[in-house]
């Protein structure tokens, strides 16, 4: 599941991960970025798809306050 998380953060806003259980997969990469302990993945929001909730997890990056707009 970390690979995951990386590939999200790697990328510009993030990607979208296809799963049969989306609150299962929700709750195994929360735990993965708990155990990882890197803070630079604390970036990552995991939200259900608002098209497909029941089978796309998006892995996003969060919104920096800091950034340009």
């Amino acid at each position: 599941m970390l690979e995951f998380l990386y590939k999200a953060l790697a990328s510009p806003r993030g990607i979208v991960l296809r799963t049969s259980d989306v609150e299962r997969a929700r709750q195994k990469l929360y735990a993965a970025r708990r155990e990882a302990c890197d803070e630079a993945l604390n970036a990552l929001g995991l939200t259900p798809s608002p098209s497909a909730p029941e089978t796309e997890l998006w892995i996003v990056k969060k919104a920096r306050p800091d950034a340009p707009t």
